[in-house]
């Protein structure tokens, strides 16, 4: 299968920053779920402590963006391949992982962010960031469902899907973006919200709308939508919108959607404009990403933990947390995964490329 390599580096690009996210999380007041939370949380006032904001733009449109490459990359292989033939190969490449995870890294995740309690690892309320995996089969079940009975999703009226995650939207005010699942029921207002963008995907391919580099044009909107989402999000904590008016929260939801479909729309026109050509590198990266975004959160929060009982720079430590976590995962997955059956499961096979010996 001909691999789209834009998109392909898109996808890769933002798993990579799943880990950013995660790794500036104990920077951040406002959760007191993560562990490990460094004194410079708790001392900086949210408004002027700059993960607040990398945190917001960020987490506004990767999981969207995630689902509606799905969809897109779904719609394909049904197209080349066949309902059957594309439901296997999800319920192999997402199923089977996600499975195997259930008691690998799930448990080993939990107890990390546990501390280790009663030096064991039990068994978690929840996916933590696998939930994705898991709301991405439902999803293809629903898909595979309508396209047996005979939706093809080519219709122009699909479009209306545009303003739809305002609905589920308005619901969830926890950050900028959908809020986490949190426990192992699926729940109804994310569910919707990300069908939405996976239906996206779905008629991109379907229509075979092609990735344009000028949607890159919009990119530069998406910082005031953001700032304007953010007013509405938390009118106590900024000041200028009135939490008691009932349209605070509708505003809210309004610009957090236009920011999220803006930001996803023109971040494949970036990727457009700067990866279009095949290069190996990229290839390579992309394949273990997905290692890497399965991999990374025990990782993550361990080495959190470490720098906020060293009182360590907070800087630095989000920095080098960025770089030594995938950069070891990198470096595993090139020695003891990529050519294994872990690296079969995760991505399909892949041929080793062994060096010819010259005669002369």
């Amino acid at each position: 299968m001909n691999r789209i390599h834009e998109l392909d580096a898109l996808r890769a690009a933002a798993m990579l920053l799943v880990v950013v996210v995660h790794a500036l999380c104990f920077l951040m007041p406002f959760s007191d779920f993560w562990p490990g939370k460094h004194v410079f949380a708790e001392e900086t006032q949210p408004l002027y402590n700059p993960y607040v904001y990398v945190f917001s733009a960020l987490a506004g449109f990767l999981m969207p963006l995630f689902f509606m490459l799905s969809g897109y990359f779904t719609a394909m292989q049904w197209r080349r391949r066949g309902l059957a033939q594309m439901v296997m190969a999800r319920a192999k490449h997402v199923g089977l992982p996600l499975l195997l995870a259930m008691v690998t890294v799930i448990p080993l995740t939990h107890w990390v962010f546990t501390g280790g309690e009663n030096n064991s690892i039990t068994w978690p309320e929840h996916f933590y960031h696998l939930w994705f995996l898991w709301y991405l089969l439902l999803i293809v079940g629903a898909f595979g469902l309508a396209a047996k009975l005979g939706l093809r999703f080519r219709h122009r009226l699909w479009w209306l899907l545009v303003p739809a995650p305002v609905v589920p939207q308005y619901f969830m005010r926890q950050i900028v973006g959908a809020d986490v699942p949190g426990g192992f029921l699926p729940e109804l207002s994310i569910f919707a919200y990300y069908l939405v963008f996976f239906l996206a995907g779905v008629l991109l391919h379907q229509r075979s709308v092609p990735v344009r580099r000028w949607w890159s044009s919009g990119l530069p909107i998406v910082l005031p939508l953001l700032a304007l989402a953010l007013v509405f999000l938390y009118p106590d904590r900024i000041g200028f919108v009135d939490p008691e008016r009932a349209w605070a929260p509708v505003g809210a939801a309004l610009f957090q959607v236009a920011y999220t479909w803006m930001a996803c729309f023109g971040m494949m026109g970036l990727f457009r404009r700067i990866a279009s050509r095949e290069r190996s590198w990229v290839r390579y990266v992309s394949d273990a990403s997905y290692w890497i975004y399965v991999m990374h959160l025990p990782l993550v929060v361990w080495a959190q933990r470490l720098a906020a009982e060293s009182s360590f720079n907070p800087h630095l430590a989000f920095v080098s947390i960025c770089v030594a976590v995938p950069g070891l995962l990198l470096a595993v997955y090139a020695w003891g995964v990529r050519h294994t059956w872990v690296g079969t499961l995760l991505n399909g096979m892949r041929i080793r490329v062994r060096p010819v010996l010259s005669d002369g």
